[in-house]
């Protein structure tokens, strides 16, 4: 019996060790740079459909305005794409800052590093867990992206579509029977792309409301503004009570 317990204390862990924590940081970093980069390719491929399907469907007379709804849809898509993604982009960006100011933040300051890091910093590691929801996740993305102005530009370019061309449409009947999509009539495609402008103006104001998570940098906030002649002031020697300035 006390050779087993000897044998598992020689094999008992030390501890994370600073070399150990190092790796863990820059595998998290790396793992975090990947996630992004695949945030950033769904919104650049967002912006290429908007500006191709605008481009399209003005640059013709006889284009349908119907592309611009397959192209909101595409855009849709691709935001729903991200805001999964970036639910996943979450839990390896905690982890980093979870490293950055429970580890690092104490060792700039010359502080002891606390029980609790270590603590935390095992949990998270032992059960890795989504932490936010996807409606949290899109109004996220609604709150850093382009996204609200690719499907405003969409929405508004369908009505402008539907209305100018041929030729400015003369009375709401005439715009009705323009906005028909084959044996869909008008009046239902105006009402769907109605209900679509009301989720759209519910989500951009729900992603102004809700708090950002701490993965994500906030802009500073200033008690009153500074004036600019005060950031640019040239630094005045100092001169001693009842002396000059020392050469």
């Amino acid at each position: 019996m006390e050779e087993r317990e000897g044998r598992l204390a020689s094999h008992r862990s030390q501890g994370l060790s600073e070399t150990t924590l190092a790796h863990v940081y820059r595998a998290e970093v790396s793992r975090s740079t990947n996630w992004r980069l695949r945030l950033d390719a769904t919104t650049n491929w967002s912006i290429t459909i908007t500006a191709a399907v605008v481009s399209y469907t003005f640059g013709s007379r006889d284009t349908p305005a119907g592309i611009l709804l397959v192209g909101f849809f595409a855009v849709a898509t691709f935001l729903v794409i991200e805001a999964r993604r970036y639910r996943y982009y979450d839990i390896w960006a905690r982890r980093v800052r979870m490293i950055e100011s429970g580890y690092l933040v104490p060792l700039a300051r010359r502080e002891p590093v606390t029980v609790d890091f270590y603590a935390a910093l095992a949990v998270e590691l032992s059960w890795p867990r989504l932490r936010i929801g996807q409606l949290q996740s899109l109004a996220f993305r609604m709150q850093r992206t382009t996204y609200p102005l690719a499907l405003g530009i969409i929405l508004g370019a369908w009505v402008v579509k539907v209305h100018s061309h041929p030729q400015p449409a003369v009375d709401f009947s005439e715009f009705l029977w323009r906005a028909r999509l084959g044996p869909v009539p008008g009046l239902v495609v105006f009402a769907f792309w109605l209900l679509i402008v009301l989720a759209y103006a519910a989500l951009i104001y729900y992603a102004s409301v809700i708090p950002l998570p701490p993965t994500e940098l906030r802009a500073p906030t200033r008690q009153r503004p500074v004036p600019l002649g005060t950031l640019f002031r040239a630094v005045q020697p100092t001169v001693p009570r009842g002396g000059t300035t020392e050469h």
